[in-house]
C-alpha cells in the first residue's frame, strides 16, 4: 500500500513562488511547477481544483492505480478554505504530445517516426491498464494533450476529472454505461456522443484519432484539410485509407522516414479504432499488439532484415460504409471553451 504526503498550503505556495509559476490551465484546474525541498527532490506539478468533484475523481484513481505509464501522485494538500484544493504529482518536463506535436519552436528536434510509435505504445499500454482492473477505468478524454511525456520520451497519461470507475461484475453482464457525453469535441466516439452509451471502446475511438493526429500532425478539428473544407481529421484520414492515399497523411516533416508497409499497418489500425460502429473496433490490447508489430516492422525493414508477417499481407484498403450513423447537431449551448487550448469540451 502507498502512503502519500500531506502537504501545506505555505509548502505550496513555498514551493510554487506563491503561485506564480503556472504551467496549464482548464476549466476545472490550473496546474503549478513546484520545486519541493527535504526528500522530495525532484520538481513536482500541483493541481489546483476549483471542483470537488474532480479532485475526488483524479484521487480515486490515481490512489489506486500505480503503472509506468500513468501519471503517479506523489501527494495531496486540503488546507485551509474550501478553494484550497490541490494534488501534487511527478513533472513531465516534455509537456504534452500535443506540444510536441504542433509546436511552433523549431529550434527543438523533431519526434522522429520511431519515438512517436514508442510514444504511442506507452499510451496504448496505459489505457490497457485502465481497462483490464477493477473496477474498470474508462478514461473519457483520450487526447493528444492528456499524453505527458517524462525527460526520456515516456508516455504516460493524465488527468482523469472525468473518467468513470465501472465494476467488473457491472461490465460482465452489461455492455455499457449511459452517461451524459463528456469530453473534448474531435475525440470523441460519435456513437458514445449519440446515445450515451458508454464502454472501453469509446476510449479506443479517441486513441484512434490521436493515431492519425499522430500521423499528420494536424488538429483534430482543422477544417482546412486540403481541399475538404468542413471535415474533420478523422473523415478526411478515413477517405485516404479508402482510397489507398496514405502519403497524403504524413506529417511532411517526416519525408522518407516511414517504411510504406509500416505505413500500411499504422494506418489499418488507426482506421479500425475510429470504426463509427464501437463493437467493429479493437480492443487496446489487441491495439498495443499491433503497434509493437508495427514498430518491430519499420527497425526490420530498417535493417534489412526479413520480415513478412501474414497479417500484413492481408491488409487491404478497406471499402467506405454506405450506411453511416444518424447524423447529430450538437447544439452552442452543450459546449464550453477550454481557456487555455480553445477547444470545446463536454462535461458531466
Amino acid at each position: 500500500m502507498r502512503f502519500y504526503r500531506r502537504f501545506t498550503l505555505e509548502e505550496l505556495r513555498t514551493a510554487t513562488d506563491n503561485f506564480r509559476l503556472k504551467i496549464g490551465e482548464d476549466g476545472f484546474y490550473s496546474v503549478y511547477k513546484g520545486f519541493i525541498k527535504d526528500s522530495f527532490k525532484d520538481t513536482v506539478a500541483i493541481k489546483w481544483f476549483k471542483d470537488d468533484y474532480c479532485l475526488s475523481k483524479e484521487m480515486a484513481v490515481l490512489s489506486n492505480r500505480h503503472h509506468l505509464n500513468i501519471v503517479s501522485l506523489i501527494g495531496y494538500c486540503l488546507d485551509g478554505s474550501e478553494s484550497n484544493k490541490f494534488i501534487i504529482y511527478e513533472y513531465m518536463p516534455r509537456g504534452s504530445l500535443h506540444d510536441q506535436l504542433h509546436r511552433r519552436n523549431d529550434s527543438q528536434p523533431l519526434l522522429s517516426w520511431k519515438k512517436r510509435l514508442e510514444i504511442c505504445i506507452g499510451a496504448a499500454r496505459g489505457l490497457e491498464f485502465l481497462h483490464t482492473g477493477n473496477p474498470l477505468i474508462i478514461h473519457r478524454d483520450i487526447k493528444t494533450r492528456n499524453i505527458l511525456l517524462d525527460q526520456n520520451w515516456f508516455a504516460k497519461i493524465s488527468n482523469f476529472e472525468i473518467s468513470k470507475l465501472v465494476p467488473t461484475s457491472l461490465s460482465e453482464w452489461d455492455s455499457h454505461v449511459i452517461t451524459r457525453v463528456a469530453g473534448t469535441v474531435g475525440y470523441i466516439d460519435p456513437e458514445y456522443l449519440l446515445t450515451g452509451h458508454l464502454t472501453e471502446k469509446s476510449d479506443v475511438y479517441s486513441f484512434g484519432v490521436v493515431l492519425f493526429e499522430v500521423l499528420s500532425a494536424r488538429k483534430p478539428r482543422e477544417i482546412d484539410i486540403e481541399e475538404g473544407q468542413g471535415r474533420s481529421l478523422v473523415q478526411w484520414c478515413r477517405e485516404c485509407v479508402e482510397e489507398g492515399r496514405l502519403d497524403e497523411i504524413i506529417d511532411s516533416r517526416l519525408k522518407d522516414e516511414i517504411a510504406p508497409e509500416c505505413l500500411k499497418a499504422y494506418a489499418d489500425m488507426a482506421y479500425k479504432c475510429t470504426n463509427e460502429r464501437r463493437n467493429e473496433r479493437p480492443t487496446i490490447d489487441a491495439v498495443v499488439k499491433r503497434l509493437q508489430l508495427t514498430l518491430l516492422l519499420q527497425e526490420c525493414i530498417e535493417a534489412d532484415v526479413p520480415f513478412s508477417p501474414s497479417w500484413l499481407r492481408s491488409i487491404v484498403p478497406p471499402t467506405k460504409r454506405t450506411e453511416p450513423l444518424v447524423e447529430i447537431e450538437i447544439q452552442d449551448s452543450e459546449l464550453s471553451e477550454s481557456d487555455y487550448d480553445f477547444e470545446e469540451l463536454l462535461r458531466d
